[in-house]
């Protein structure tokens, strides 16, 4: 899990491509364009899976985003979840602005899975204002996975 960004319960944890200061971007914002806070450089949409810390921290990011959520339910023990993060890394990069792409740990955030009703991993979650729009399930290619999004 070495390419995904952090997030706590204010918001996504992104370096500056610039000067490598850790800069927080507010759930609500996370469609607008950043600014770095120590060297002001424009700070990329969010490109990487945003790994779930808390419930109290996925609670705020579905309320609060502005941009669809798509969530992977995975778990290190998974092979086929193991497959697929580079495959949600991918359609992450490539839906960056338009949806935020995030990682639930099913071992971890068991409270989350349940409100979800996970029965197998990896399982995927669109939501969209809040609300859930759709779920699909098993292993996915970057370009299928997008087209799910973009169609639910």
């Amino acid at each position: 899990m070495s390419h995904s960004l952090e997030s706590d319960d204010r918001g996504i944890i992104l370096p500056c491509p610039a000067c490598g200061t850790a800069n927080r971007i507010a759930y609500a914002k996370v469609s607008q364009q950043g600014r770095c806070g120590s060297c002001k450089a424009d700070l990329p949409h969010v490109t990487a899976p945003v790994e779930v810390a808390s419930p109290s921290a996925f609670a705020a990011l579905i309320s609060q985003s502005p941009l669809p959520v798509v969530i992977d339910f995975w778990a290190p023990w998974c092979g086929p979840c193991q497959m697929m993060a580079p495959e949600f890394a991918k359609a992450a990069a490539q839906a960056a602005g338009e949806a935020v792409f995030i990682k639930v740990n099913t071992d971890e955030q068991q409270q989350i899975a349940s409100q979800f009703r996970i029965q197998g991993i990896p399982a995927f979650a669109l939501i969209k204002d809040g609300k859930l729009a759709s779920q699909t399930s098993g292993f996915q290619p970057a370009a299928r996975l997008l087209a799910w999004m973009r169609q639910s």
